[in-house]
C-alpha cells in the first residue's frame, strides 16, 4: 500500500471526524462521550494557526484518494509559556491499523515540530490503551507521568499516561 501525506484540507474534515467519532463511540481512545458534530470540528479547524497543523494519511483505492488517518499538533496549555510545546492526537482508520500509518503520522509531526522550533510534543494516552503507548514509545516518547482516575468513559474510572518527546 502506498502512503501519501499531506496538509489537511475542509474538504477532508467529514472523514477526519468519521476516524474520530468511530473512537468516541467504541473506545477509550479519546475521553468524549458523543460523536462530534461536523459543524465542530469544522470550528476546531478554521481555528487553527500555522503552529498546530492538521495532516492526513492518503491511499489511492480504485483510483480515487481514501483517508486512512490522520494527526495533528495541538495547543498543550493556553499561558505564553508553554507556546514551544504542543499535545499531539493520532488516529487511524479502524480498518487499517497495523500497516505502519500511525508511525507514519508521528514521524511526520515531530519533523513539523523541528520545521516549527517547537521543543516538546505531549501525548495524554489512556493507560489501557498499550498500542499507542508502544507506538509513541517506538518514536522516542517516554513516559513522564500516570494520572490514576482522572477521566470517567463506560462507567470506568480511567488512567491517563503522559509522554513526551523533546524536540532536538
Amino acid at each position: 500500500m502506498s502512503l501519501a501525506i499531506r496538509p489537511a484540507t475542509e474538504h477532508d474534515l467529514p472523514a477526519i471526524n468519521a476516524i474520530y467519532n468511530h473512537y468516541v463511540v467504541t473506545s477509550t481512545t479519546t475521553y468524549d462521550l458523543a460523536p462530534l458534530p461536523l459543524e465542530d470540528r469544522q470550528r476546531w479547524f478554521a481555528g487553527r494557526d500555522k503552529i498546530h497543523p492538521v495532516i492526513v494519511v492518503t491511499t489511492l483505492t480504485d483510483g480515487a484518494e481514501k483517508i486512512v488517518g490522520w494527526g495533528s499538533l495541538n495547543v498543550f496549555r493556553s499561558k505564553p509559556g508553554y507556546r514551544f510545546t504542543v499535545e499531539n492526537s493520532v488516529y487511524v482508520h479502524p480498518d487499517h491499523q497495523r500497516q505502519g500509518i500511525g508511525s507514519a503520522i508521528i514521524q511526520h509531526q515531530i519533523q513539523q515540530a523541528k520545521e516549527l522550533d517547537l521543543h516538546a510534543i505531549v501525548a495524554g494516552i489512556g493507560a489501557e490503551q498499550t498500542a499507542s503507548i508502544a507506538l509513541h514509545g517506538k518514536h522516542g516518547f517516554v513516559e513522564v507521568a500516570r494520572f490514576p482516575e482522572i477521566g470517567r468513559k463506560f462507567d470506568q474510572w480511567l488512567d491517563v499516561v503522559f509522554m513526551q518527546r523533546l524536540i532536538k
